[in-house]
């Protein structure tokens, strides 16, 4: 049985879109996984697909992780759990992600099948 039914995995990059799809089909941790490339597209589909855990790349060129959440917030969303990630973590990235009571953490790139097995 799945952890979650619904994940979203929102990254610039699909090579990384692929290989969190893949960790998380593999370790059974979601369900049925939808990538996005783009913050906005995951935003416009909120209203059909709602997640119940999303793993968000900070950086994101045009815009960021924290945009994205942003922009939920505007929306009236109460974002489920979200775990930010990157290449690399700045102590400003740290202080922020304390901000937003949705983030659970941080994860460093890639996602792993032990990362998975340690969230909460």
């Amino acid at each position: 049985m799945s952890n979650y039914k619904n994940v979203f995995v929102i990254d610039d990059d699909p090579t990384n879109n692929m290989i969190c799809r893949k960790m998380i089909e593999k370790t059974n941790f979601g369900e049925t996984v939808y990538t996005y490339t783009e913050a906005n597209d995951a935003v416009q589909s909120w209203d059909d697909v709602q997640p119940e855990i999303i793993f968000l790349d900070i950086n994101m060129p045009p815009s960021t992780g924290w945009d994205f959440l942003e922009q939920l917030a505007e929306k009236g969303v109460d974002a489920p759990k979200v775990y930010m990630l990157s290449a690399e973590v700045t102590v400003d990235d740290r202080k922020r992600a304390e901000q937003y009571k949705e983030v659970e953490g941080i994860i460093i790139k890639p996602l792993t099948p032990t990362k998975l097995s340690e969230l909460k």
